[in-house]
């Protein structure tokens, strides 16, 4: 049954002053480190699909309409499989064969080897969906409105479900169950075997974010401008932040603390467990990318051209690489090498600092959110923290 999150917002009000909640924009001290590029590669298209690395192997899609494995130490080509549309869906590679969507409506299974095509699956509308193999079945979703579950080995479709909007959201399965969003504003959990619906849970706006699932809890975001975070085995909201833009981006959890990005610019940390803000860090542009921790820092791109680590106790700026064009890829790592790509139509290979710096304190800006931004705690306890005043 559908979890109930239509709470009522007749609220007890706490008025936050201009300097009493604000971000800390953190600017990069002298000392910060910096990545050292290893390589790049043209694939004559954008690329916002997230790379993925198997067996010394980079595999990324491209808005040429190609998707390409690469020598992930050197950047060389050594396969393009073209299909008939943009690829931004990010592939997955299980058993030696990479998955992965396309604009022109089908899912695809390649040879991690060669590129060659070992079936297709038509669904009704562009997949930019990356797809989630577990158990020998493969989960995806489509702007046609659909999530599709498929043999894995041979595309056959074993179910589908229909959701109320596109699904460009990613599937997370966990024990046995399906998480995924749709345009329809809907969070949905559902049988990895069946496609039954255990629940929904409505948010205020399209869910494109994929959700992250640790410990019985679901993180995911909304283009309301909320990060929500939900019981995982009844959907039930728990608390909300809002970013103030749309959070697109999909979160990172690690150390119970949560790392999202959005719309405005912001990188948010919360605690995992409450919600509460912990920092902010902003941007000059639009967040798409999905974090990735590792070792401390928070890697991600951003619309203003930079590559970004942070420290993921601070906020603050330790490295910061101008690539020059959006950067809404996600990154990778693997052996302390980054790969991610960018709207330049470049695939890049960074050398990771063996120890990132710690920066001297550096020069913060408090950049007041708004007169006026409230801190909501609603009559059935849910908590909403407003951190941005969306536009």
């Amino acid at each position: 049954m559908p979890a109930d999150t239509r709470f009522r917002r007749k609220l007890v009000f706490g008025v936050v002053g201009l300097l009493t909640m604000t971000a800390a924009f953190v600017q990069a001290s002298q000392h910060e480190s910096q990545a050292i590029p290893i390589w790049s590669t043209d694939t004559g298209g954008d690329v916002d699909s997230t790379p993925t690395v198997a067996n010394g192997l980079l595999y990324v899609g491209s808005d040429s309409g190609s998707i390409y494995a690469l020598d992930a130490s050197t950047g060389q080509v050594l396969w393009i499989t073209n299909t008939g549309g943009e690829v931004n869906s990010s592939p997955t590679v299980v058993d030696g064969v990479v998955y992965v969507g396309s604009a022109d409506n089908n899912v695809y299974a390649l040879s991690a080897q060669t590129g060659e095509v070992f079936w297709t699956t038509a669904t009704g509308g562009s997949v930019d969906s990356s797809p989630t193999v577990s158990n020998g079945l493969l989960y995806v979703g489509s702007d046609s409105g659909s999530i599709y579950a498929l043999d894995a080995s041979t595309g056959q479709v074993l179910w589908i479900t229909n959701t109320g909007g596109e699904v460009n959201s990613s599937p997370t399965v966990v024990d046995g169950v399906v998480y995924v969003g749709s345009a329809d504003n809907n969070v949905y959990a559902l049988s990895a075997q069946t496609g039954q619906i255990f629940w929904t849970t409505t948010t205020g706006g399209s869910v494109d974010s994929s959700p992250t699932v640790v410990d019985g809890l679901l993180y995911v975001g909304s283009d309301n401008g909320g990060i929500y975070t939900l019981d995982a085995a009844t959907g039930q909201v728990l608390w909300i932040t809002l970013a103030g833009d749309d959070v697109n981006s999909s979160p990172a959890v690690a150390d119970n603390t949560v790392f999202a990005g959005s719309d405005n610019g912001f990188l948010l940390a919360l605690d995992a467990s409450t919600g509460q803000l912990f920092w902010i860090t902003i941007t000059g542009g639009a967040i798409a990318s999905s974090p990735t921790v590792l070792d401390g820092v928070v890697y991600f791109g951003s619309g203003d051209g930079f590559l970004y680590g942070l420290d993921a106790l601070t906020g603050q700026i330790e490295l910061q690489e101008f690539i020059g064009a959006p950067v809404d890829s996600s990154p990778f790592i693997s052996d302390s090498v980054l790969y991610i790509g960018s709207d330049d139509n470049f695939i890049y290979a960074f050398d990771l600092p063996a120890v990132v710096a710690v920066a001297e304190p550096a020069t913060a800006y408090l950049i007041g959110i708004g007169l006026g931004c409230l801190v909501l705690l609603c009559r059935c306890g849910h908590r909403t923290a407003r951190v941005g005043c969306k536009a």
